[in-house]
Order: C-alpha cells, then structure tokens, then sequence
C-alpha cells in the first residue's frame, strides 16, 4: 500500500475519534430532550425540563422559587411507561453505546493499516466493518429516539405526580444537542466509508499499474527492432 492510500486510511483515524467523542458526550449529558413546563390557571408557575438517557432535571418554580428536582430516567421508564417507551430508549441507549464500541474499533484498525505496507485485506475489511457497524447503530439509536419524541414526549414528559398538580408539557419539549450529537456522528461514518472507498479504488489501480506497466514509444520501437 502506497503512502498516499495509507495517508487516506489514517484520516479516518480522526474522524473515528470524533464519532467516539460525540457518542460519548451524548450519552453522558442531559439534553436529549429539553423544554419548558406550565402549569394550568397559574400564570405565575413555569418550569424548565431536560434529560438525557439515563439522568436529567425538572425546575418548578409555583410561584414561590425554583425548585430542582432530579430525573431518573431509568426509574421513569420503568414505572411510568406513558411516558416513555422501555424498548425505544433502550433502542437508543444500545444503539449509542453500541456506535462508541464500533468507533473505537474502527479507531484502532485504520492506525494499524495506515502503518503497515502490506497489501493484506483483512484490516480493511475490519475498517469497514466496524464502521458499518457504528453507523448502523447510530442509525438505530437517531430512528428510536425520534419515534420516541413523536409517539411519548411531544405530548407529556412529566411524572404522575406534576401532573395531579396540573403541570403539563405538551407542545413545549423539544430535541436537545445530545441527540443531534448522533447525526453528527452518523455523518462522520458516511465520510470514513467515502474515504475507505477512495483508498480501496486508489490500491486497486496501484496493484493493477504495478502488474502491468506502460512501456514508453522508444520501450516499443526497441523491442520492434530486436
């Protein structure tokens, strides 16, 4: 493998780690979903809510300050599920981890291709693999949260509990930056697999001009003459 090709192979290094930087930051921030929250016949009462896929916060403020409370997403899930999916998130939730783990592999294969010469395909095929792999997954993860967003939260993301106190969220909630850190990292994957393409076609021609080179006129006319 020329050094041009292995110079393309070891682009997608940094792009790899960008996926796996953005993954990680949306599953540990709060802002898969994040909005506001009113309550009926009070004016004076208003509240800001977001959650990631596993934590988040609800600020209620009646009239009186606000008042912070934490969101366990997991607990919600499990106990108030018209709220929230179970299979949708956890959809999401493997789709993403899932996403990191193919990352980090696709991460590791373009630095050992792009520093070896060999001509073997394996750890190009392990490159578009992995990053198949993350960006399906990702894919999956972007799909479930948006089925998740449309069906459940659009309409209520608040607990049992606000909502006998008249609390109410519909048409105030919104999709935050940690999930549109997944179409951002599904972009990069389409990005590593146009670059995989370009070193693969490069190699190609490589391999072919090395098997059979071009012989110049003045080649031709000495061979004709002998």
């Amino acid at each position: 493998m020329s050094l041009k090709t292995r110079s393309i192979v070891f682009a997608t290094f940094f792009s790899s780690c960008l996926i796996v930087g953005l993954l990680v930051a949306s599953l540990t921030t709060k802002n898969w979903i994040q909005g506001s929250a009113k309550r009926v016949n009070y004016n004076e009462s208003n509240g800001q809510i977001n959650f990631g896929l596993f934590s988040g916060h609800r600020r209620l403020n009646v009239g009186f300050g606000v008042r912070d409370y934490r969101i366990d997403v997991m607990a919600m899930v499990r106990n108030e599920p018209e709220v929230m999916s179970y299979w949708l998130w956890l959809g999401a939730a493997l789709g993403t981890g899932l996403g990191v783990l193919g990352g980090v592999i696709a991460a590791i294969a373009s630095v050992l291709k792009a520093a070896s010469a060999s001509k073997k395909t394996g750890t190009m095929v392990v490159l578009f693999v992995s990053n198949l792999m993350t960006g399906i997954s990702q894919t999956i993860a972007f799909v479930c949260w948006l089925i998740q967003f449309y069906n459940y939260l659009t309409h209520n993301v608040l607990l049992a509990e606000d909502r006998n106190n008249n609390w109410y969220s519909t048409g105030l909630i919104m999709l935050g930056s940690s999930f549109y850190f997944i179409a951002g990292g599904i972009a990069l994957v389409v990005v590593n697999l146009i670059l995989l393409i370009v070193a693969t076609r490069l190699e190609r021609w490589e391999r072919k001009k090395f098997l059979n080179p071009t012989t110049d006129d003045k080649t031709q006319g000495a061979i004709m003459l002998y």
